[in-house]
């Protein structure tokens, strides 16, 4: 484990952060599999965000189980948010406590509450969930100052901290706890509000005067009562302000109207003479009321109760000038008699569940039926409601359609778990097919369900056996849709080195690149090549010449893909100042590496476009792995229209990163995982079974507890490495099956022969003969072969070992030899920093090493595990000194990929930068050579001078490994080729 540095932070931090972080430490120590060191990272950010009364009066233990609790709910979170987007998550945590003061302490009760956004304009008020709950302990108070908000780095979600207190300082008992706990996560819920943007707009000067005026005709005679339009204006955290338009005959009252308002804020905005009745003044009075927000103007779920609040100002009004006319009210009067008869027709329901009723009733659409509906209909489809709410489903893709007819009326009745079945009910309704028809429905989403509650009235003869066939066969089809759509997800313990198909491509971005984008040939699912975009392939006679007809395709925008996607992608790759490190890949291209060094113009590289659909290239020789080249995602098009106006677009999603493949990017959000969608635009979708690919970051624990509990389909290779706790039998299900592709993989311990140490061989000679592989495979969590050749066993040239067995005795006389020759003692001798991938195999081998050359060499070594990205460029750009790196090819050819990356050391991918003028003329006389036996003669002389020379030292063969969902189909993969996942299937799905 990665040891944190907190105590070297440039921050002054309250006296109790370090009290904490060693708990956090020691906790760490204990469980080392159940977090990470993010951990450390929300300490330090509540230390910096808490106010200092609050870090003051809240002792270590708390802080403790504070901080690990907003990292455990995060991690948990994150996770579920990511398997399901479009599902409200939420996490709530009660911790007790007792705040510290000098002289005594005071019990208070602890919510922590955390959830994932589903809109970017989500607002959560902590007082609005008090208020909510005071409804049942109207002691209940927030604690001054005990607010705190985490500003997690997953920007989708929110986590939230307050407490609570008894206003006569009590502890809450059992009772009082069971009743928060049941009440609080629908309140919750339901407080998550969304916020529109603020409209900058002045008072409508019009509408108040249309107003004023309309009430102004109302007053024909003197005895006529004052009139008033009471209108909501605003309600925020604190307040409800209304605005009130009062017209009355002038003088009405001797009294300032504002003092007539001592329960509530009142403002005056003007005051104006709108006409004259028998010489009396007709004022109007332009005001607003300002309410505190308290908890009798709240339903119970915190939200507004417009209706009772409403009826305060009414009776504010009342109270200060008598009796009057309610001109608006009479429409909200029917309302309220409406919810009140049918608050009557379920009077057991109204102390139990007054918000069930309530809710139900604000939900009916049209708004004119919450005044004309018939009772004995609203009754009718809540006793439908109550009957849906005891159905339960065993699977999430069920759902219940159920009619009644009754005389005229046809009552539908829907209820599943997928929220998508909201979208699919709202489609049917904006269909014109239903505007001349008489009906009223509500869509109820809960936290886990949806209900539809709908009656056609007045129907009569085939018109109404019409409206419920397209109900039913809407909802039959989407039911049908959702039961068998296929998707894979996948847990991404790697972090991708890019979303650039010219720049991601080592193994794990190619792996998803290879999803969404097709070149010009691909892997079949017996892993051989066939055409991809290209339809056709001539190959001129002499073997050099390949000209591609391309396929009728398009970009997953729309537009269309041509040749000159092709050319331009290449020759990006090509030009001087393009940064990737795998152009050395196109040198077989006549002219490609003269225009990368800047030799020669990209108008001389052999690419050339001949029409839209026709691309040519040319080639400097022969080579019958050329096809299997294209197959890579390097090889792939780009949008040019695209790239040069958005260059940015490889951090985009949707339709702005644009994509030719399989799938498409609808998800891209690096520190969370990616989401890949079907591309119906693809030329080959038909033959795509699976609708959707997820890809969610995740620890290698996180990623087996994710497995046992079917939440991931996919963990291991090529995604993640192969952890020892994947093995374990304990908690493994009989629906897994355990992938293995034996061999696939060399690791290399790699040394930085421009360091000045490693650039002598004899070290290079000291440190292989000190390796024991025998101990390293032996005690494997894996099935490892000891590796003597740098390259994977189906590229061997030589069959016989190239490299030196274990010698202990051989490695310390080298060393020693070493060391005198360099004038340097043993205690001098510097620690040397191993990079590696953290965790996995690599933290293994490392630990191994690490002992090794302790034990044999008496060199001490540091262990620096990094993120996959960042060790790929530290081995790229040569800012190490020793590195463990795995090494695989994708080409049936053992000098396109491997060999030819030690040509020279200015290529990126030569990690040791060595390189050997006889080593690379053995290459340059192999590609020149026709005769394949003297052609093999010359890679066995190249592969024995990059032995002798060792600037890397395989250790060990390892096979692919994946733990996958056993009714998963994986495509097979051959030993140079990649997963075909774009073609796996799920053999069977749950119904």
């Amino acid at each position: 484990m990665k040891e944190p540095p907190p105590k070297n932070l440039p921050l002054t931090f309250h006296s109790s952060f370090f009290p904490v972080c060693d708990k956090l430490k020691q906790w760490m120590a204990r469980f080392p599999l159940a977090t990470d060191n993010s951990l450390f990272n929300d300490l330090t950010l509540l230390y910096i965000l808490a106010t200092q009364k609050f870090l003051d009066h809240r002792n270590a233990a708390h802080l403790f189980r504070l901080t690990l609790s907003i990292h455990l709910m995060k991690k948990k979170l994150f996770r579920k948010a990511t398997f399901a987007s479009h599902i409200r998550h939420l996490q709530i945590r009660w911790i007790p406590t007792n705040l510290v003061f000098p002289f005594v302490d005071k019990p208070v009760l602890g919510c922590l509450i955390g959830f994932n956004l589903m809109d970017r304009y989500e607002l959560f008020d902590e007082e609005n969930i008090v208020l909510a709950l005071q409804k049942y302990l109207p002691q209940l108070r927030l604690v001054k100052e005990s607010s705190y908000c985490h500003n997690s780095e997953y920007k989708n979600l929110k986590i939230f901290y307050f407490e609570i207190e008894k206003k006569n300082g009590h502890p809450f008992s059992l009772f009082e706890k069971s009743i928060l706990q049941s009440k609080l996560q629908e309140k919750v819920k339901s407080s998550i509000q969304p916020l529109s943007p603020t409209i900058f707009m002045g008072l409508n000067d019009e509408e108040i005067y249309k107003n004023v005026l309309v009430l102004s005709q109302e007053i024909q005679t003197l005895e006529d009562l004052p009139q008033a339009n009471i209108t909501l204006e605003q309600q925020t955290g604190k307040e409800i302000i209304f605005r009130v338009n009062l017209v009355h005959i002038s003088p009405f009252h001797r009294f300032s109207l504002k003092d007539r308002f001592p329960a509530s804020q009142f403002v005056s905005q003007r005051v104006l003479t709108v006409k004259h009745l028998e010489d009396q003044p007709i004022e109007a009075h332009v005001f607003k009321i300002h309410l505190p927000r308290e908890a009798h103007l709240l339903r119970s779920d915190g939200s507004l109760d417009f209706y009772s609040a409403r009826q305060k100002v009414v009776a504010l009004i009342r109270n200060a000038i008598g009796d009057f006319r309610d001109y608006n009210g009479g429409i909200i009067l029917k309302q309220q008699e409406l919810l009140s008869d049918f608050k009557a027709s379920f009077f057991e329901l109204v102390d139990s569940d007054p918000e069930a009723l309530e809710s139900f009733f604000y939900a009916l659409l049209p708004l004119e039926k919450q005044v004309s509906l018939p009772l004995d209909v609203l009754t009718q489809l809540f006793n439908n409601y109550l009957e849906s709410r005891k159905e339960k489903f065993q699977n999430s893709n069920e759902y219940s359609f159920k009619t009644f007819h009754n005389d005229d009326q046809i009552f539908i009745c829907v209820h599943g778990e997928d929220l998508s079945l909201t979208n699919t009910i709202s489609e049917i309704l904006h269909e014109q097919t239903f505007n001349s028809v008489d009906y009223a429905y509500n869509l109820i989403n809960t936290v886990d369900d949806v209900y539809f509650n709908c009656v056609f009235m007045h129907t009569h003869g085939k018109n109404s056996e019409l409206w419920l066939q397209i109900f039913q066969d809407a909802i039959h089809k989407w039911h049908e849709k959702i039961k068998t759509k296929q998707v894979l997800r996948i847990g991404l313990e790697y972090s991708l080195l890019s979303l650039d198909p010219r720049i991601g491509g080592e193994t794990v971005s190619g792996d998803i690149l290879r999803l969404l984008y097709e070149g010009l040939t691909r892997f079949n699912i017996h892993g051989s090549i066939e055409g991809g975009v290209a339809e056709f392939i001539e190959l001129s006679a002499n073997s050099t010449i390949y000209t591609f007809k391309l396929r009728h395709t398009l970009w997953n925008d729309g537009t269309p893909m041509t040749a000159h996607d092709f050319e331009y992608a290449w020759k990006k790759i090509l030009s001087p100042d393009f940064k990737t490190s795998f152009a050395y890949l196109f040198y077989l291209i006549k002219n490609a590496k003269e225009a990368k060094e800047g030799k020669l113009s990209l108008d001389s590289v052999g690419i050339k476009v001949l029409d839209d659909r026709t691309l040519r290239v040319e080639l400097i020789r022969p080579a019958s792995y050329f096809l299997q080249s294209t197959a890579h995602p390097l090889f792939s098009p780009i949008h040019r229209v695209i790239d040069q106006q958005y260059p940015q677009w490889p951090y985009y999603s949707g339709k702005n990163y644009p994509c030719n493949g399989p799938f498409q990017l609808t998800v891209n959000e690096p520190n969370h995982g990616y989401q890949l969608d079907k591309n119906p635009l693809y030329w080959d979708s038909n033959n795509i079974a699976l609708d959707q690919i997820t890809l969610t970051s995740m620890t290698s624990n996180q990623a087996n507890i994710s497995f046992q509990n079917k939440e991931v389909d996919w963990i291991g290779n090529p995604f993640g490495a192969w952890h020892p706790l994947y093995s374990s039998l304990e908690g493994s299900r009989a629906d897994e099956q355990i992938l293995t592709y034996s061999n696939s993989i060399v690791c290399w311990c790699v040394f930085n022969t421009s360091n000045q140490l490693f650039k002598n061989l004899k070290l290079r000679q000291a440190f292989a003969h000190a390796i024991q592989r025998s101990k390293i495979t032996a005690n494997a969590f894996l099935p490892l072969n000891p590796a003597y050749s740098a390259l994977v066993p189906f590229h061997k040239e030589n069959p016989q070992p190239l490299y030196p067995e274990h010698n202990p005795e051989l490695a310390r006389q080298l060393f020693e030899e070493f060391l005198q020759e360099q004038g340097l003692l043993q205690k001098n001798f510097p620690c040397i920093r191993l990079v590696y991938h953290e965790k996995g195999i690599r933290e293994y081998t490392a630990k191994c090493l690490q002992e090794q050359f302790k034990e044999y060499l008496g060199i001490d070594v540091e262990l620096m595990p990094l993120p996959w990205n960042a060790l790929f460029n530290n081995l790229t750009q040569g800012t190490f000194e020793l590195g463990l790196m795995h090494w695989t090819s994708w080409i049936d050819d053992l000098t396109y990929t491997t060999l030819n990356a030690f040509k020279s050391s200015k290529e990126e991918l030569n990690f040791s930068k060595w390189e050997n003028p006889q080593f690379r003329e053995y290459l340059s006389q192999s590609e020149q050579e026709p005769n394949p036996f003297q052609q093999s003669s010359y890679l066995k002389k190249a592969e024995e001078i990059l032995s002798h020379e060792m600037p890397v030292l395989p250790l060990f063969y390892q096979p692919y490994q994946a733990k996958v969902n056993k009714d998963l189909q994986v495509v097979f993969r051959s030993p140079c080729g990649p997963f075909n996942i774009a073609k796996s299937r799920f053999y069977k799905k749950d119904l």
